[in-house]
């Protein structure tokens, strides 16, 4: 009995793809990227996914952390997006059962893209649209729909702008059973009274869903706690929130993917750059470090990024990197980039984590094979069992 997390290689970017016991796949986020010299991660991808009874290759649940490009790209391109009906059999684009997604999160990058004479790219507007789609649909029928119609909004929006969809609401810091394996505690976006700034100066970034997955196999639960591209406010506020409330315990993981890509300002106000130019130490911030700190023994830090190299470059920054190190050396555990995770042919493949009920282990390139055989799987009608 085994679940996998597999970290795609996507350059600065995620692409995460949960496969539970039960043979639920949920993916978070998206980078899909075209040239010859990025790894084909569509094909890695579905290599990876069932078809249901009508043939479609298909996830159950896309997670979307927030509408950064590199969070999204390739989403009108390689996925279904509009009604279950008009999906084509010689399209084959893979099948979205179930959206999950915050209002919050796309107001903000929404408003803050107008302010700064900033574009949206095609991709966020696509997907954002058809999660409205996906909304309107529920407040139209006031009640939940066939696969391919479902949603859930993570994080109630402000001024009572999501008090007529409760249903399908996600309070922050609630637990969300997904499936009869795998749960996930809502950690974030914050509210704006916690970030202590104007809400016009927030980023995407600084809005990013956060979720900590309880990965059950056998009974024995392991947490996989990623963070989007949070930035250093967000984590501090997070922090803050879990400190105060004695709650710091959903903090803790075995799998840890480090924010915004193994960036520095995910974990400091200090600029890099601003530091070498003026001969100053750039300061990690304690609080942030600190809700990033809660490691179980042997845990493995993962960073969605490119290579790491001790040069300026910020994500992914070296000096971000040493101190991840240091979380996973405190508990005997260790830190991966997946840039790093190539097979025989020195090619870019999935950073792939083993689950099992004795833990969470980096499954070795030489060992991987491609899932090209998946047999067709009938859709869950409920929604995979993720509805309250």
């Amino acid at each position: 009995m085994t679940a996998t997390i597999k970290f795609f290689p996507v350059g600065n970017g995620d692409m995460t793809l949960i496969t539970t016991n039960s043979g639920k796949n949920i993916l978070i986020d998206c980078n899909i990227r075209s040239g010859k010299e990025c790894p084909d991660v569509v094909k890695q991808l579905r290599e990876c996914l069932p078809r249901d009874s009508k043939n479609r290759l298909f996830v159950d649940f896309f997670v979307w952390s927030h509408p950064d490009e590199d969070h999204c790209k390739g989403i009108k391109e390689h996925f279904h997006l509009g009604e279950p009906s008009g999906w084509k059999k010689n399209d084959n684009k893979i099948f979205i059962n179930e959206v999950y997604s915050s209002p919050i999160v796309f107001r903000r990058a929404e408003k803050n893209s107008k302010k700064n004479s900033l574009t949206l790219c095609e991709d966020a507007k696509a997907f954002n649209k058809e999660i409205k789609r996906r909304v309107n649909l529920y407040k139209k029928n006031n009640k939940l729909g066939q696969c391919g119609d479902l949603v859930k909004v993570l994080g109630e929006d402000e001024k009572g702008k999501t008090d007529d969809i409760q249903s399908i609401v996600h309070k922050l810091d609630s637990e969300i059973k997904m499936t009869s394996d795998l749960s996930v505690k809502l950690l974030g976006p914050s509210p704006i009274s916690e970030l202590e700034t104007d809400e016009d100066k927030l980023s995407s970034n600084e809005s990013s869903v956060m979720m900590n997955y309880a990965i059950k196999v056998n009974g024995c639960s392991t947490q996989f706690f990623t963070l989007g591209d949070a930035e250093v406010a967000c984590n501090e506020a997070l922090w803050k929130r879990k400190s105060d409330s004695k709650t710091t315990k959903d903090l803790s993981y075995n799998v840890l993917q480090v924010p915004h890509h193994c960036s520095w300002r995910s974990i400091s106000h200090d600029s890099l750059k601003e530091a070498k130019k003026n001969k100053t130490v750039a300061k990690v911030s304690n609080d942030a470090l600190s809700a990033l700190n809660e490691a179980n023994n042997s845990a493995i830090i993962v960073a969605s990024c490119n290579e790491i190299k001790n040069d300026d470059n910020n994500p992914p920054a070296h000096k971000a990197k040493k101190e991840y190190e240091k979380i996973a050396n405190h508990v005997k555990g260790s830190f991966k980039c997946v840039d790093d995770h190539k097979n025989s042919k020195k090619e870019n493949i999935p950073l792939t984590i083993v689950i099992e009920s004795s833990g969470a282990k980096v499954k070795s390139a030489a060992s991987l094979s491609a899932n090209s055989n998946a047999t067709p799987q009938k859709v869950n009608r409920d929604g995979s069992g993720g509805y309250a």
